[in-house]
């Protein structure tokens, strides 16, 4: 596939954007509307791809729309992982079953009219619209030829896919037989597909754990009840334009914590779905079987059923079905499963109810499913969700809404630091949850006292130290306009950042290099070494560091560590002249910030902090010590401890960035030979590193958002820093 889009072939598919994408959608009355999904989540430990693995190789995946069309777009995730992945190349085409495809119907997607793209860690991205002629419940194969991915616990997936997906090495991305290829059952980073439909099209999201992810299925035969339902939505004339989305996820509970539960991916996963005008929750069986009572789950519901009446969609309650005969059961659940069926039943609470329980019950045993249709008395078997599926009333989907046009969401309200007493920082706003039916926002205004001061979704500005009200404004292509405001407060970091390496280092310390440390290098005690029951008295054992607060005031400690086990997760503390303490059980399989349990009374002025090693394997990146619990970047802001040594002043002067401010291209002129390069955010994120090899180096910073940028500089143990200001 020749990824050089021709320019006349440009000028059309700028044309197919703008005909989509602006006033033209509307006078020809088509919406976006989701034809498949899958709910995105991480692959853990025992679910990553199998050799030759993802990175720089083709992986097919199959997946079965809903309702047809003949233009769509494809969404894809990396919503779970602190890695970002690269699609070189990405196709669709007609499946025709397992690895097979129809060669003729390959065709390429696009992202802002390129190639290739690389979604930023726990983010996603949507295609460019392309025409495809999708018919309703056609398989189609979406192949993905990677460049950098990482495969590991973190990976964003849909673990249950029951259906396989076929690796192949290098790019093959144009290949009708895939022949060679190896299989794993499960998705990786796909998630939606759109289509656009006439305005009386809608989709229908479906939340729910196991029964709806379809347990105990296998073999691509694509048949989950909500597949089921969906054929038998398409077979009548009434409601063939209505998609269905299978949110589902094995295991999962309604409530409680953590990011598969259904309150918490509710937003994510059904709220942010195109043309959507019904939910139906079924959910919850789970959450009985762990012991929660009636209310937890009630209010659960109702939040959901809120939010969702907010934007005019319906939401069925599907009643949960019997589980007599599994572990789950007992009376007083049984009890519980009665009550919150009952409410779901109850006129006035959900919109409609979708009486799964009624359907499937024993009508001789009300408390255990038909034993035709079980497969281990909590889980239907083939011919049960086929059952479901069918079981369910199109009545209920007849009936178009008008939903809710527009809604803004500004995001939520943030304190943020100004890192180095610079007084100001660079902020992103984030207007991601407005929301237009099924179609995007013409316009995204953000005012400041009246004065605009960005446009776009999610934009990066700098502000002042202070509070700051920014009013988000969006407009559809109907002229409808939608306001929400957030409120930002910058506050001054009046503590210090430190670097571990460039303390006083003990001689029982090893510094050792790590790209994914700040600075590139880390402390930790040498193999051995272990101080469990008193802290080190020895200098040797020891890492001090002298700093200076601007104001007196209660501080706080954050350290930036890894520590890979609980026999090596710990260290001794001492400010100025107090005692050691110990710090035990710090959890850090990878590089990541936790703040030292107790607090330190400082006065204005300078300061000393000693650390000694405890147990060895513990490493030590970076230390932040601050009066302010705000935001927490990963490698934090610049330390200024790490002094600079090694250049004399005419060296100093003589490195150059030009131009600056940057608009797409700048120079560095070097003074010395070899250097490390890395460019970094205001959060101290790194973007870019580079081994210069010549004394004039040209970067580029095409596609960087507007605003601050750092250049750090690394020769002949030199160390400095130069600010960049991208126009």
């Amino acid at each position: 596939m020749n990824c050089k889009v021709r320019t006349h072939n440009r000028l059309v598919w700028l044309a197919l954007a703008l005909f989509l994408l602006t006033g033209n959608l509307y006078s020809q009355s088509k919406i976006w509307v989701g034809s498949w999904s899958t709910a995105p989540y991480a692959a853990g430990a025992s679910n990553t791809p199998p050799a030759p693995f993802l990175a720089n190789n083709t992986l097919r995946q199959i997946v079965r729309a809903s309702i047809g069309g003949d233009s769509l777009r494809l969404k894809f995730s990396n919503k779970t992982s602190p890695t970002p992945v690269t699609m070189n190349k990405v196709t669709i085409a007609v499946s025709k079953g397992g690895r097979l495809i129809e060669a003729s119907t390959i065709t390429p997607l696009l992202f802002n009219n390129n190639c290739s793209v690389t979604i930023d860690p726990f983010s996603s991205i949507t295609s460019d619209p392309v025409k495809f002629a999708l018919e309703p419940s056609m398989r189609i194969a979406i192949t993905i030829y990677y460049g950098a991915v990482e495969s590991n616990a973190s990976m964003t997936s849909h673990v249950a896919s029951r259906t396989d997906s076929y690796i192949l090495s290098g790019d093959h991305s144009t290949s009708a037989d895939f022949a060679g290829s190896v299989a794993t059952a499960h998705w990786y980073h796909i998630n939606t597909i759109d289509v656009l439909a006439p305005n009386t099209s809608g989709s229908v999201g479906v939340l729910g754990n196991s029964i709806t992810d379809g347990y105990g299925l296998s073999g691509g035969l694509q048949n989950r009840w909500t597949d089921i339902f969906s054929e038998k939505l398409l077979a009548d004339a009434r409601t063939n334009k209505v998609g269905v989305l299978n949110l589902g996820i094995g295991a999962t509970n309604l409530t409680g914590s953590g990011p598969t539960t259904g309150t918490s991916r509710f937003s994510d996963d059904i709220m942010s779905q195109s043309g959507l005008r019904w939910i139906i929750i079924f959910y919850g069986v789970n959450d009985i079987g762990g012991g929660a009572q009636a209310s937890t789950l009630i209010n659960a519901y109702q939040q959901m059923i809120d939010q969702a009446h907010a934007r005019n969609i319906k939401v069925y309650g599907a009643t949960i079905t019997p589980f007599k005969g599994s572990s789950y059961y007992s009376e007083a659940r049984e009890a519980v499963r009665n009550t919150v069926n009952q409410w779901i039943r109850t006129p006035g609470n959900f919109d409609a109810c979708i009486d799964f329980d009624e359907a499937i019950r024993d009508p001789n045993d009300p408390a255990r499913m038909l034993a035709i249709y079980s497969n281990d008395w909590l889980h239907p078997n083939v011919q049960g969700y086929a059952f479901l599926g069918r079981s369910v009333n199109l009545d209920l989907f007849t009936e178009i809404n008008n939903n809710f046009p527009i809604i803004a969401d500004a995001g939520d309200d943030q304190t943020v630091l100004a890192y180095g007493n610079t007084g100001k920082r660079m902020v992103k706003l984030n207007g991601t949850r407005s929301w237009v039916f099924g179609r995007k926002a013409k316009s995204y205004i953000w005012r400041s006292n009246g004065n605009e001061v960005a446009t776009g979704e999610n934009p990066a500005i700098e502000l002042a130290v202070g509070t700051h009200v920014i009013i988000l404004t969006i407009t559809d292509g109907s002229a409808n306009t939608a306001s929400d405001e957030v409120t930002i407060n910058v506050v001054e970091d009046s503590g210090a950042w430190l670097e571990a390496e460039c303390g006083i280092v003990g001689s029982l310390w090893n510094i050792e290099n790590d790209n994914l440390a700040s600075n590139g290098k880390y402390v930790t005690i040498k193999p051995g070494n272990n101080s469990t029951a008193n802290a080190p008295s020895n200098q040797a054992g020891l890492l001090t560091y002298t700093f200076e607060v601007a104001e007196s005031g209660t501080y706080s400690m954050y350290a930036r560590v890894l520590c890979p086990s609980p026999d090596d997760d710990s260290f001794w503390i001492k400010m100025n002249n107090g005692s050691f303490a110990m710090w035990n059980g710090i959890s850090a399989p990878s590089w990541q910030w936790h703040r030292f349990p107790s607090t330190f009374n400082l006065d204005a002025g300078a300061q000393t902090l000693t650390i000694g090693f405890r147990e060895d394997g513990a490493k030590l990146d970076k230390l932040w010590i601050t009066r302010h619990l705000a935001d927490l970047p990963d490698a934090g802001a610049a330390a200024g401890n790490c002094q600079t040594t090694g250049l004399n002043t005419d060296d100093l002067t003589r490195i150059f960035v030009y131009p600056n401010p940057v608009a797409q291209e700048f120079t560095l002129t070097l003074s010395a030979l070899p250097a490390k390069v890395g460019l970094y955010n205001t959060n101290g994120q790194i973007l870019l590193q580079h081994d210069a090899r010549n004394l004039n180096e040209t970067f580029s910073l095409a596609g960087y958002e507007p605003g601050i940028y750092f250049l750090k500089i690394n020769t002949i143990g030199q160390t400095l820093v130069r600010k960049i200001v991208k126009q």
